[in-house]
């Protein structure tokens, strides 16, 4: 999956570092356009720090809960503390209530660790109609060649690249082929970015599947992904502990129901309505094309 990078300066981190090193490092680019548009209330956020000590004891408390490695080290605790000081971090903590109980019950589908959730942030923001320059699409950020063998397909009226339904099934899908292969979650997300046959040249090529010996000669992209990935993690479980105070979204995607339209229509001029079907891409739903609709109370 491909994402656009933003390069602080072009060193690239070789290995595992001290923090006064770590100043030349890699970051991924986020979509300001569409994180200025989200309309959620802010409140007002004083990012506290804390102790080192602080930090290493939420690492270890995460690591321990999931299947995921959650490795504190000086990169992990650096992408950390960059992602802290990003004032939209509350937008998309809000955003997430919305998004998260559909990924959740996707990912418990095919038994992945619940936390592979976080990924959609890192790839789109939490934007399902996310197009990087690579030409990745969706809040999942398919290539078209994959996405296609996913079962995800475009046609003038409807694009499941932005199906939220679709496009999480196929990300899951996925996920789970790519740990397979690999059976190393840092390699498996590794390659969701990179593809699985730059990774599998890697590990054949140094004859090891570490990720941190890997890492370096990982493209500059990828190299920033896993630990960004850790960083969101992070912070959406200690949040709170840093007094950030995100506002909730109104509705949760349980709150929609899908119907199969059985006569064209034209689609409703309401912002809900289009929030919640992006992937209608047409001012007219035809016959058998599918759509989300608040459920009635």
């Amino acid at each position: 999956m491909k994402k656009i990078i933003f390069i602080i300066y072009v060193l690239i981190i070789p290995s595992v570092k001290s923090f006064s090193q770590l100043q030349d490092t890699i970051f991924l680019k986020n979509d300001n356009k569409f994180l200025n548009s989200i309309q959620l209330s802010e409140n007002i956020n004083n990012n506290i720090n804390l102790s080192l000590n602080n930090y290493k004891e939420y690492f270890y408390y995460l690591n321990n809960k999931t299947s995921l490695d959650i490795e504190y080290n000086d990169v992990t605790y650096y992408y950390v503390k960059k992602y802290l000081s990003y004032k939209w971090l509350p937008k998309i903590i809000g955003l997430s209530t919305y998004y998260f109980p559909l990924f959740e019950s996707k990912l418990a589908q095919y038994n992945l660790p619940p936390e592979l959730k976080y990924l959609a942030i890192v790839e789109s923001n939490l934007n399902p109609r996310a197009i990087s320059s690579a030409g990745a699409k969706g809040i999942w950020q398919f290539m078209p060649a994959t996405g296609k063998q996913y079962g995800l397909y475009q046609d003038k009226y409807v694009d499941l690249f932005y199906d939220p339904v679709a496009s999480t099934d196929a990300a899951a899908r996925y996920l789970k082929y790519l740990h397979d292969k690999f059976g190393d979650w840092n390699l498996a997300i590794s390659a969701y970015n990179a593809g699985p046959a730059r990774i599998e040249n890697l590990i054949k090529k140094h004859k090891t599947k570490n990720y941190w010996k890997l890492r370096p000669y990982m493209p500059k992209e990828t190299q920033a992904y896993v630990p960004t990935f850790i960083a969101i993690n992070y912070i959406f479980n200690f949040y709170k502990q840093h007094q950030l105070k995100p506002i909730y979204f109104k509705y949760t995607f349980f709150d929609f129901q899908i119907v199969r339209n059985e006569r064209q229509q034209k689609i409703i001029a309401d912002p809900l309505f289009k929030f919640a079907n992006p992937h209608l891409l047409h001012t007219h739903i035809p016959e058998g094309v599918h759509y989300y609709k608040i459920k009635e109370r």
